[in-house]
């Protein structure tokens, strides 16, 4: 019991109404595979291994210069898609859901949660807590600026 609360931080989950479709907020954040473009704390996605769906791997080559291995999951076009991954030799895992639902025909609602696990991951979330906060409250506040700039063109 100990051990476990030593290695999993709570989930940091934000959510947001947006003012496009799900399938614009899709294909502006996720579809591309360049989530680099809403993700604050991503340089870039590389040796991307194919489509956003169940199974893709790629590497997300973080600002702070770590290379962080990903694969896909839960990913429903237009609805959802989880990502995870880690490195250290299991040390430091990675985890981020997505899920996208409609309100109505014009407007969104985004549920974003990520959280760090592993027994380094766990001590990174204790102290960067708040750039952990910091950037997956930023990266939603990018995935709504962009899919809103998008569905009005």
């Amino acid at each position: 019991l100990m051990l476990r609360t030593l290695t999993t931080m709570a989930p940091i989950r934000v959510s947001a109404t947006v003012a496009a479709t799900p399938t614009t907020i899709w294909e502006t954040c996720f579809a591309p595979m360049k989530w680099e473009s809403w993700d604050p704390d991503l340089a870039e996605v590389k040796d991307v291994s194919g489509a956003c769906e169940d199974g893709c791997k790629c590497v997300f080559a973080m600002k702070d210069g770590n290379d962080i291995p990903i694969e896909l999951s839960n990913v429903k076009k237009n609805e959802s898609v989880d990502f995870s991954g880690g490195g250290l030799g299991g040390l430091l895992k990675a985890e981020g859901k997505v899920l996208i639902s409609a309100v109505d025909d014009a407007t969104s609602k985004i549920d974003y949660s990520f959280e760090l696990k592993g027994l380094l991951g766990s001590i990174v979330a204790v102290i960067k807590k708040k750039e952990c906060v910091e950037g997956t409250e930023g990266g939603l506040a990018n995935m709504v600026k962009l899919s809103e700039a998008a569905q009005k063109n």
